[in-house]
């Protein structure tokens, strides 16, 4: 993931230093007022087409409900958490059976079943993944289990319906290498990390 964003912002550094070269250049032989007038239209009515088409592509690709369409029994708190650390490594070792190098932070890395578990309080977009979705209940509250794989299934509990709120979901996956029931785990860990939360 890391190389990616890397690339993009060396794509995006150069893509500026052209333009900035190239706008020294016009800066010189762009006087003509009749260059100008058109100059505008022709971005405006570019930009008026390219919003309208993004805006509508995430539309009909997204499966996840909206804000309004989710269930909360039970709203928890958003503001001032710990990103990475509603979970520690003993929840981790007890759902897995595991032992975890790792005592807090995004990322667990197991052995004797070898995995890793990941953790986040994040948005509930994450659901739009590939695989086999499942909408399910957590605490009363909507939830989704997604699995790519056998190996590999993430389970995400909606903490609000808040539409202010920035990071509304908890999320948890797991991916194995050894032999382990990878829904059950992300169920469990999705679970106490929910019941973790405080309540708002």
């Amino acid at each position: 993931m890391h190389p990616r964003p890397a690339a993009l912002l060396l794509a995006l550094s150069l893509t500026l230093t052209a333009a900035t070269g190239c706008a020294e250049h016009v800066k010189g032989s762009a006087v003509a007022d009749t260059n100008a007038a058109p100059e505008p239209e022709a971005p405006a009515s570019t930009s008026k087409k390219a919003p309208t088409s993004v805006s509508q592509k995430p539309t009909p690709t997204g499966t996840a409900p909206k804000q309004g369409d989710v269930k909360i029994a039970t709203k928890k708190k958003t503001a001032g958490l710990e990103t990475c650390g509603v979970l520690k490594a003993a929840d981790i070792e007890s759902a897995t059976g595991g032992k975890s190098a790792a005592d807090g932070g995004c990322i667990h890395t197991l052995s004797n079943p070898s995995a890793v578990v990941t953790q986040m309080v994040t948005v509930p977009e994450v659901v739009d993944e590939e695989g086999e979705k499942k909408q399910i209940e957590i605490g009363g509250n909507t939830a989704w289990q997604v699995a790519a794989s056998k190996e590999d299934c993430q389970v995400t509990v909606m903490l609000t319906d808040d539409p202010t709120a920035i990071t509304t979901a908890f999320s948890v996956s797991v991916l194995a290498l050894d032999e382990l029931d990878t829904c059950a785990a992300a169920l469990k860990l999705a679970t106490a990390g929910f019941n973790r939360i405080p309540n708002a």
